[in-house]
């Protein structure tokens, strides 16, 4: 089943799925969209008209999260832990990532000086919680790249390139 991911080069969510695809060795192709002047195909399959899509087959997977649970039901190399009580919580901390997302998003779209220190401090205690929930490993699990690494990889500066 052929794997299309359409995406915006400076869409953060974009880049959790195409990490996501990476690590458990899924090929897909990759097309860019223009957010600004949105092509009528992609409005056709894109609810939200948003970035990412990911089109398997014919049928358009929309929402970043779908997208990475509809990956981790389907392809080989689970990201989530088997246990339900740990998948919950890294589930958790994915939605937390976002919530870092959200703050990040912010520095884009106001010029307002309390919105923008409001997101820094919001920020800062996010990050101070992060810090208190690691170990001592490369990854969020330590010695196991998860679902969590994958969501927190835009935040942090990982990418996939666009070449693929």
């Amino acid at each position: 089943m052929s794997l299309h991911l359409m995406s915006h080069a400076l869409c953060l969510y974009v880049q959790r799925v195409a990490i996501s695809l990476a690590e458990k060795g899924v090929p897909f192709k990759r097309t860019y969209i223009d957010l600004a002047n949105k092509p009528e195909w992609f409005l056709s399959i894109s609810p939200l008209g948003k970035t990412p899509i990911l089109v398997v087959g014919d049928q358009p997977i929309f929402e970043p999260v779908a997208i990475l649970e509809y990956l981790e039901e389907t392809q080989d190399i689970p990201l989530h832990p088997a246990d339900p009580i740990a998948r919950a919580q890294h589930r958790g901390w994915v939605e937390f990532s976002s919530s870092i997302l959200n703050d990040i998003a912010k520095f884009y779209a106001t010029r307002e000086p309390k919105i923008f220190d409001d997101a820094i401090s919001s920020l800062g205690q996010k990050f101070a919680r992060i810090e208190e929930r690691l170990g001592g490993g490369h990854y969020f699990e330590d010695d196991r790249f998860t679902m969590i690494d994958a969501a927190f990889g835009p935040i942090f500066g990982t990418s996939i390139p666009s070449t693929r």
